[in-house]
């Protein structure tokens, strides 16, 4: 579970948990791409299957260094990605995110699936059933409008959710939902409740091991 990647040729956000540097994501992928036994699926293979030592990577809100930095590298490398996206903060041309041109030649690329992070990214268990169905299928039917295909992933706004969600989240056409909770997907996980590991700045070689190998899974509690 990845946010943000910056250039750290030209600039510096070290200082901010969720944003890598290039290179430091780059060594992360390559270490992936060494490994003999993981192998990186589309996030949409888990609508069928959960494949043993598979992982899917994955960026939340859709920001604008997903589309001009993580994005050509790993298109480059040929290793598919997910992207959640932040619909109003499309639409609306917020700064520091993807427009909507450039979110379709994203979505054009086979290696790249797009889903919905909400309308507004508010946190779906603190708002009334009026606004959490706005939030689900406004995002949803945005999204289908936009780019011609159909949404069915869906990343939790702050990785809450409750069974009540859940269930909105069901209703409203959804068929895989992805927390922030540390932890590995097993073979009967709840499809609406699929675990991720996130990835901060500071994860040199070694804690992303631990962190592929689940020992960091501790953290969901």
């Amino acid at each position: 579970m990845y946010h943000s990647v910056f250039n750290d040729k030209i600039e510096n956000k070290s200082d901010n948990m969720w944003c890598l540097s290039l290179s430091l994501f780059k060594k992360q992928i390559n270490f992936i791409k060494k490994n003999t036994i993981k192998k990186i699926y589309k996030s949409e293979t888990l609508l069928t299957e959960i494949p043993s030592h598979g992982l899917s990577i994955t960026f939340d809100d859709g920001y604008l260094d997903t589309y001009k930095i993580a994005a050509p590298f790993l298109i480059e490398n040929n290793i598919p990605f997910t992207v959640f996206i932040i619909t109003n903060f499309i639409k609306n041309k917020k700064r520091g995110y993807m427009d909507e041109i450039m979110l379709k030649e994203l979505s054009n690329n086979p290696l790249v699936t797009i889903g919905s992070h909400t309308v507004n990214h508010h946190q779906l268990n603190q708002i009334d059933d009026k606004l959490i169905f706005n939030e689900l299928n406004y995002s949803k039917s945005y999204l289908e409008d936009l780019l011609s295909k159909q949404i069915e992933m869906l990343s939790y706004p702050h990785g809450k959710f409750n069974n009540k969600i859940k269930q909105k989240v069901f209703d409203s056409g959804y068929k895989l939902a992805f927390s922030s909770k540390f932890g590995v997907n097993k073979k009967n996980q709840d499809k609406l409740a699929l675990n991720r590991s996130e990835i901060w700045s500071t994860d040199e070689i070694e804690i992303f091991n631990e962190k592929l190998e689940g020992n960091w899974d501790w953290l969901r509690f």
